[in-house]
């Protein structure tokens, strides 16, 4: 495993193995994610969110390369932020030209919420999904479809995710309209009034999402031992 979940250096639940480096951090705090928030003034944790990208062995960086991929770690900070649930931004995976880019993601600790949404045209949304996930769940994000991962436990969420290098994090389109089509939060679902038509939200059971290559391995070494099955992620 490239992470163990315990008291990291920095105080986060994130602790990398012995030989793993990653090349990103960024942390999200409170004021950052107000843009998506159904109440921008909420009070919550002033940490909402850190994610490492590029993560790997040392003497396993070059195979991440030639793959054209990307192993990265997702933590989000327990609590709630008004109504809702602490979350990762809301996004949209894209590579060049703007095509649409695939994603899995693993839960490595913690519970999780993972709203999927497809956009239709005239801020209209398409389809509204969440998918409740704990460890070891493992789901595939299809391309187009933009994504909001929440944490909706007591503990820190920590979530793997592998997408192609290439993948460019697009968070305009929900950030216009103030956060997802859906505020989600302990109080349950409230349609966000910045789109036009929100179609039902639905409950996905995470075994119709599941990412290829499920198993007793975790994604990282399940990548590694079979890194055709992944190439997907990068469909250049």
């Amino acid at each position: 495993m490239a992470v163990n979940i315990g008291r990291g250096d920095n105080g986060t639940a994130v602790r990398f193995g012995s030989g793993v480096g990653h090349e990103v951090e960024r942390v999200w705090h409170l004021e950052q994610v107000r843009p998506f928030l159904e109440n921008p003034d909420s009070g919550g944790p002033g940490l909402i969110a850190r994610f490492y990208g590029g993560v790997a062995r040392i003497q396993e960086r070059r195979v991440w390369e030639r793959l054209h991929l990307e192993y990265g770690i997702v933590e989000i900070m327990p609590g709630v932020v008004g109504r809702e649930w602490p979350a990762f931004p809301g996004h949209l995976h894209r590579g060049p030209q703007r095509t649409p880019f695939p994603a899995v993601l693993e839960v490595l600790h913690g519970e999780a919420g993972l709203y999927l949404q497809k956009d239709g045209s005239f801020d209209r949304i398409h389809e509204a999904s969440i998918l409740w996930l704990r460890r070891p769940d493992r789901v595939l994000v299809p391309p187009g479809y933009a994504h909001v991962l929440m944490n909706c436990g007591t503990e820190v969420l920590v979530v793997a995710e592998v997408h192609s290098s290439a993948t460019l994090v697009d968070f305009d389109e929900m950030a216009r309209h103030r956060g997802a089509g859906y505020y989600l939060g302990p109080q349950g679902a409230r349609p966000n009034p910045h789109y036009r038509a929100h179609p039902p939200l639905r409950e996905l059971r995470a075994a119709l999402m599941a990412a290829p290559g499920a198993g007793p391995q975790d994604l990282y070494q399940a990548v590694m031992a079979a890194p055709d099955r992944y190439r997907f992620l990068h469909p250049l």
